[in-house]
């Protein structure tokens, strides 16, 4: 049987036509697919990126704005011994009333071995003993508190004694850790 002209020229370049979309068009769809499924993922990642540093400059920030209050309140880590004033802040006079008895020891400055954000820090122990009312014993723990430099106070007992009250205060103070001890 032999095919007309109309025929194969109708049928050849059909069939040619439907080769060549098989071959290049096909394929490209499914690239384009994954160059869509690529560009999605991308996207994904891109944002969460941009979330991260957006926090990340948000932390930075809110850290510049606590070291910012820190130093206004004057809580700053010193770097000398000769700057602390809490020894002197803690002591109270003698009256009878108030303070009927104070003691205070100070303890030798040793190294921290934890090192929060990096800093090398050295600690100071101070142990305070005093008898007196209990309002006195609280202002002095205040002023332990509101000493403008690093401090904690790490413990307070308490005791009556008759109408007054006996307390030992423990208070670590920090500085900024000596040049013998960074180089370790």
């Amino acid at each position: 049987m032999k095919l007309s002209p109309f025929w194969i020229w109708s049928i050849v370049p059909s069939a040619a036509s439907l080769a060549i979309v098989g071959f290049v068009a096909f394929p490209n769809f499914q690239k384009s697919r994954q160059m869509r499924s690529d560009s999605s993922n991308l996207s994904k990642a891109t944002d969460a990126y941009l979330i991260q540093r957006d926090e990340f400059e948000r932390l930075r920030d809110d850290i510049a704005s606590l070291r910012e209050q820190r130093d206004a309140s004057g809580h700053s880590v010193r770097s000398d011994l000769n700057e602390s004033r809490l020894v002197s802040s803690l002591t109270r006079p003698i009256d009878g009333t108030e303070v009927v008895d104070q003691s205070i020891r100070i303890g030798d400055r040793e190294p921290v071995l934890a090192r929060p954000a990096g800093l090398a820090l050295d600690r100071r122990t101070v142990e305070m003993q005093m008898t007196g009312s209990f309002d006195a014993v609280f202002s002095t723990v205040r002023t332990a508190e509101n000493e403008s430099g690093m401090t904690r106070v790490r413990s307070i007992e308490l005791r009556r004694a008759g109408p007054q009250v006996q307390a030992t205060v423990g208070i670590d103070e920090f500085f900024r850790a000596s040049l013998i001890e960074e180089t370790r």
